[in-house]
């Protein structure tokens, strides 16, 4: 699908372009300190890309999802890490649109603000007077040494039972917490996506106020803007989907560079004169495209509906569902393509195909991407409901 710039997006654009030098000068070092170096924050909070979804209001850009989207895509395109941390902060300050205003303004206000965390369910919050007191440990703390707030899935409690809320659930609430309540463990240790530095955190006996949590399930947004009214289950999954769709273009990109001059012994020919090596090259742009447009697409169809007032359907949840597990097998599949068409030149950790394939294959063990959810997605589309949320 043709992308149609907005009068936001095509600065945000060159913003993301501009860093490139930055980007590759620290990309060495993204792996050996396994998390982003001060002065790549410090560019990309300058450049306010930690806040594509945050509300004008308070200093953000409040992008059409569409929009923030490519911006993901862009970056991760320069560095899968890169492009993981700014797709965290990005997709939790969606999270403003779902807070009390004053409690938004707290988290959010601040210009370098940048929340990590995990929604997977992994704390308890045992209810008290005006809220609850929170206790856990998660893995997967994406963005972790530049946050300045942590959220926390939590199972509420009442005196030491979980409570049961809707559909079979037990109730939760996500809790925000700040940074200096947080203890961050020393976990990241992996072959992908090294740079983001999502390390397990942990929080001991945190009294939190009710203002300072919400129902993710119940989804009931706070805000007018019509952003905020798209539903926020396909809004993180989309943006998660977003960065393999970017590592699928630098990969296609890294290996348009060595196909005009790598010659595979005994050929005198470049690989990019054999016929093999362009059929196949068509194919992974086939699988490149296919990530993207697909996932866009459904996004935007969902985005008219919401920008119309009215409610998606199960089936346009679904819709986008498919397009998050299409995105992350499409451009793994891309990537294996160019990376074995690369031979010997892909092994080498310099060499810019070794990290997409680590990285892209990183971050498809994502659940939003995960082939996992076909099952779910089937459901909906046969008129059943699923087992799970999308």
């Amino acid at each position: 699908m043709a992308a149609i710039d907005t009068p936001q997006v095509a600065p945000l654009l060159g913003s993301v372009q501009s860093l490139a030098p930055v980007i590759a000068a620290e990309r060495q070092r993204l792996d050996a300190e396994r998390e982003l170096s001060p002065w790549l924050i410090d560019a990309l909070v300058e450049a306010s890309l930690f806040r594509l979804w945050t509300p004008r209001e308070l200093g953000g850009f409040e992008l059409d999802p569409i929009s923030g989207l490519r911006v993901i895509a862009a970056l991760s395109e320069l560095d899968g890490s890169v492009g993981w941390n700014v797709m965290i902060s990005s997709a939790y300050s969606f999270f403003a649109g779902r807070l009390p205003a004053p409690v938004a303004k707290d988290i959010y206000g601040d210009r370098r603000a940048a929340v990590a965390g995990q929604l997977q369910p992994g704390g308890k919050a045992e209810m008290i007077a005006g809220g609850y007191r929170a206790s856990g440990r998660w893995s997967f703390g994406s963005g972790s040494k530049q946050a300045t707030w942590f959220l926390g899935q939590c199972i509420v409690q009442e005196n030491g039972t979980p409570r049961p809320g809707a559909a079979g659930f037990p109730e939760m609430r996500l809790v925000f917490v700040p940074a200096d309540r947080c203890r961050i463990h020393d976990t990241w240790y992996v072959s992908g996506l090294r740079g983001t530095g999502s390390h397990d955190y942990s929080i001991e006996g945190v009294d939190v106020s009710a203002e300072y949590c919400f129902d993710l399930l119940a989804d009931r947004p706070t805000r007018a803007e019509r952003l905020y009214a798209f539903p926020v289950v396909p809004m993180l999954f989309a943006a998660v989907a977003s960065v393999p769709v970017g590592i699928a273009r630098a990969a296609l990109k890294a290996f348009k560079g060595i196909a005009k001059t790598k010659k595979s012994y005994p050929s005198t020919q470049t690989l990019s004169e054999h016929p093999i090596i362009q059929a196949e090259f068509a194919r992974a742009e086939i699988s490149a495209r296919s990530a993207e447009t697909l996932l866009f697409h459904a996004v935007e169809d969902m985005w008219k509906i919401v920008q119309a007032g009215t409610r998606p359907t199960l089936e346009q949840r679904a819709a986008v569902r498919l397009g998050c597990i299409n995105a992350g097998m499409n451009a793994a599949q891309a990537v294996d393509i160019v990376y074995n068409l690369g031979g010997s030149d892909s092994i080498f950790e310099k060499h810019p195909l070794e990290r997409c394939f680590r990285d892209v294959h990183a971050a498809t063990q994502h659940a939003a991407v995960s082939p996992k959810g076909l099952e779910v997605v089937g459901r909906a589309f046969l008129g059943m409901e699923p087992k799970a949320i999308i």
